[in-house]
C-alpha cells in the first residue's frame, strides 16, 4: 500500500492543544465519561479495594471485639508485694492508655443490706479508663451494685456506720469471660500520699500488648520473697479476660491475600485504558495524519483518562473510607490504614491505566488510517 503523506500546514502546539481537545471531549462527552467512571469505580470499589478493605475491616473488627472484651488489658497479683509508684509509671510507655494499682480495704456496707457488705478496693490513680466508668473517680461503684442499690452518679450511698458517700462513677462488668469478682465490688481513691505504698495487683491498658510490656508489668513486683509460706512461682502477668481467643496479629495482616488488591486493579485499568484508546483509533490516526505525534496523541488521551479515572478514585476512596473509619483507634490510624489498604490500590489503579493508554496510543499510526476506515 502506498504511504500516506502526512498534510502539510496542519502542526499541533504541543502543550495546548492535547489539553483542550480533552476537554472538549468531556465536556461533549466525546468519550463517554460516565460509562468509564462507571467501569473505573467497580473495578476500585468492588473488585479491588473493596475487597482488601472488607478483609480488613474483618480483623479490625476482631481486634476491637477482643479489646472491648478486656483483651487489651493485663494484671499482675502479688498481695502487698506491688509497688504503687512503678505500677502508676507505666502510663507513661508509648502504647499505655492507663495503669493503677490496686488492694483490698475493708468492706462497705450498704444501710440497705447491712447483711451483704461489698469487696472494695483501693486504687492508686485514676480507674475511669481502666474500668471505662461512667463518672469521675473517687467513690466508683459496679453496674450490679447501682441497679441492687437504685443509685446513679451523683447520688448518696447511704452507709451501715451512719455516715453517707457520694457515688461519682459507675462502671460495666459484662459477663464475658472476665474475671467475675470485680462485678460488684467498690473502688476508693487512696490518699495521694499512700500511693507510693504497696498494693495487691497492677492493671495496665494498652495496645499493642508485647512482651516489653509483660516485662514492665512483671518489674512492678518490688518485694516478693520465694520462702515465705505459701508462695510458689514469681508471679507472672495474666489476660483480664482469659476466654479470649488470640486476635489477628501484623503476620495475619501482612499476609492477608487481599493484598494483592493492588496488582489486580492495576491489570484490570490497564485494560480499560487500552480500550479507552482502542475505540478512538479511528479519530486518534486522522489526528496522527494531521501531524500529531505519539507524545500528543498519548497526552490527549491521557488527560481525557483523568478526567472519568480522577472521580472513580474520589468516590471509590471516600466510600471505603467509610468502611473502614469507624473501627480505627483514631484519626492518625484511619489515615494510616487508608493509605495502606486505599491508598494503594487507588494509585495502582491510575498507574495501570496510564500504562494501558500509553501502550495504546503507541499502536496508534498515520498509515494505518485506511485499514481502520474500512473495518469500521
Amino acid at each position: 500500500m502506498k504511504r500516506i503523506r502526512k498534510v502539510p500546514g496542519h502542526r499541533f502546539r504541543p502543550w495546548t492543544w492535547p489539553l483542550s481537545e480533552a476537554a472538549r471531549d468531556l465536556r461533549e462527552s466525546v468519550v463517554n465519561p460516565l460509562l468509564w467512571f462507571v467501569v473505573a469505580t467497580a473495578i476500585l470499589l468492588l473488585l479491588c479495594g473493596g475487597s482488601d478493605a472488607l478483609n480488613v475491616r474483618q480483623m479490625l473488627d476482631r481486634t476491637s471485639a477482643y479489646r472491648q472484651a478486656g483483651g487489651d488489658m493485663m494484671i499482675i497479683e502479688s498481695p502487698g508485694n506491688i509497688s504503687g509508684t512503678a505500677c502508676d509509671n507505666l502510663s507513661t510507655i508509648a502504647g499505655v492508655r492507663s495503669a493503677i494499682a490496686l488492694r483490698v480495704a475493708g468492706p462497705v456496707t450498704a444501710l440497705a443490706l447491712p447483711d451483704a457488705p461489698y469487696v472494695a478496693y483501693e486504687t492508686s490513680a485514676d480507674p475511669t479508663v481502666i474500668f471505662d466508668v461512667n463518672g469521675r473517680s473517687g467513690m466508683v461503684i459496679a453496674r450490679k451494685i447501682a441497679d441492687q442499690l437504685g443509685l446513679g452518679v451523683g447520688d448518696e450511698l447511704h452507709m451501715g456506720n451512719g455516715g453517707d458517700a457520694v457515688v461519682t462513677g459507675i462502671y460495666d462488668w459484662p459477663n464475658d469471660g472476665r474475671q467475675p469478682q470485680y462485678a460488684s465490688v467498690v473502688l476508693i481513691d487512696v490518699p495521694t500520699t499512700e500511693r507510693d505504698s504497696m498494693f495487691d495487683s497492677c492493671w495496665v491498658r494498652a495496645w499493642p500488648m508485647s512482651e516489653a510490656m509483660r516485662d514492665a508489668l512483671a518489674a512492678t513486683v518490688a518485694d516478693f520473697d520465694m520462702t515465705a509460706p505459701g508462695a510458689t512461682n514469681m508471679p507472672v502477668p495474666t489476660n483480664l479476660n482469659p476466654m479470649l481467643s488470640a486476635p489477628p496479629s501484623a503476620d495475619d495482616y501482612a499476609d492477608r491475600p487481599s493484598r494483592f488488591a493492588p496488582c489486580v486493579a492495576m491489570l484490570l485499568l490497564a485494560a480499560v485504558g487500552a480500550s479507552a484508546v482502542r475505540i478512538r483509533r479511528v479519530e486518534l490516526a486522522m489526528e496522527r495524519h494531521f501531524g500529531a505525534n505519539v507524545a500528543q496523541i498519548a497526552l490527549h488521551i491521557m488527560t481525557t483518562a483523568v478526567g472519568w479515572l480522577l472521580p472513580a478514585c474520589l468516590v471509590s476512596g471516600g466510600l471505603i473510607a467509610l468502611v473502614l473509619a469507624p473501627v480505627a483507634d483514631g484519626m492518625m490510624d484511619a489515615f494510616l490504614i487508608w493509605i495502606d489498604v486505599v491508598l494503594r490500590g487507588l494509585v495502582a489503579g491510575v498507574c495501570g491505566a496510564m500504562l494501558g493508554v500509553i501502550a495504546a496510543a503507541a499502536t496508534i499510526r498515520a498509515d494505518s488510517l485506511p485499514r481502520l476506515v474500512r473495518e469500521r
